[in-house]
């Protein structure tokens, strides 16, 4: 009898080894058993990327029945640090905030080398820096020139912020510059920093999200808005420095937009840490291509993905689940 419980006791010890692994696995798939069990990082509850990540999770459930995928609140900054460290297999962000995080870049202070990107999830989101109508500014120079600015530049190591970091000091300005003139630096949510511009406080606000945004939709009908269109040179020098692309917000996206404004952009992508196995990739980016159409129901920027653009994830390395499954589609040339 002592014979069967030691038995016992270590028949129970290997499956609980069995059982368990890091945080980073998940089951993998194979030919006899299809289903998926991991988790993916999203953005608050209630918003915009707690919907994507929501249609994507939702997408690999359609694609192997029975899978138990779990969706869990994040942000655009935390969620590359927990897919590096391994602390969950995937979760969303912008190209470029990936791409800092695995460089150690700002405003990280380390590279997480560990980060490989899956799938487009979001194709564009557009860098915007509105300003006052009554202004009269059109350009970078001329709001610099117009005395003491006030600006919203978002939450403090946000894209937004980043980004605008990175315009002032291509033309060679601080914000302890504009402070020290008199101006002002806010690190104001786009909501807050619209009802400021309403009243008159702040002069310009900018943040990288998509086009149109329903925040600045809504803005529009508080205040008269102009965007600023920016120089080619300050472009190009911002997307070479921060892992973006050169893009357009056409004229007619907003009521007030007149002419085509010229910017820079990065995609939303779906990331995983590289210990993730090549099948289980693999399966998750052939779940989100074979559910497009599913996804165009889920949400409105859905539309923009397309079968042609999913692989486009920006300076990022792809994982090599991921990178078989493109080229297979003919979409990576094959080296």
């Amino acid at each position: 009898m002592k014979n069967v419980w030691k038995v016992s006791i270590i028949l129970l010890g290997f499956l609980l080894l069995v059982a368990c692994g890091s945080e980073t696995s998940s089951k993998k798939p194979n030919e006899q058993n299809t289903q998926l069990t991991t988790t993916i990082k999203g953005g608050r509850t209630g918003g915009a990327w707690a919907v994507f990540t929501e249609g994507i999770a939702e997408s690999i459930r359609r694609e192997h029945g029975g899978s138990f995928i779990t969706v869990e609140p994040g942000s655009i900054i935390e969620n590359p640090l927990m897919v590096g460290t391994g602390r969950v297999p995937f979760g969303l962000s912008y190209s470029m905030t990936a791409y800092a995080a695995y460089k150690g870049l700002e405003p990280y202070n380390q590279a997480f080398r560990d980060i490989r990107a899956v799938s487009v999830v979001v194709p564009a989101n557009y860098y915007q820096l509105f300003t006052r109508e009554e202004l009269g500014v059109t350009s970078v120079e001329d709001l610099l020139e117009n005395g003491p600015l006030h600006i919203s530049v978002n939450q403090q190591g946000s894209a937004g912020e980043v980004i605008t970091r990175e315009i002032l000091r291509f033309y060679g300005v601080t914000y302890e510059d504009i402070i020290s003139e008199g101006g002002s630096v806010e690190f104001l949510s786009g909501s807050m920093a619209f009802e400021l511009m309403a009243d008159g406080r702040l002069d310009a606000a900018g943040n990288a999200e998509s086009a149109p945004s329903s925040n600045i939709i809504e803005a529009a009908t508080m205040t008269d808005l102009n965007m600023i269109s920016f120089d080619e040179e300050m472009i190009q020098t911002v997307a070479d420095n921060l892992g973006m692309e050169p893009n357009t917000i056409p004229a007619g996206t907003y009521d007030f937009l007149t002419e085509d404004a010229r910017t820079v952009s990065t995609p939303a992508i779906l990331m995983v840490h590289k210990d993730v196995s090549e099948e289980e990739v693999y399966a998750v980016t052939k779940s989100i291509y074979n559910n497009l159409d599913f996804l165009d129901t889920v949400h409105e920027e859905f539309k923009a993905l397309t079968k042609r653009n999913m692989s486009n994830v920006g300076a990022l390395p792809l994982h090599p689940g991921a990178e078989k499954f493109f080229k297979e589609k003919g979409l990576l040339k094959n080296n």
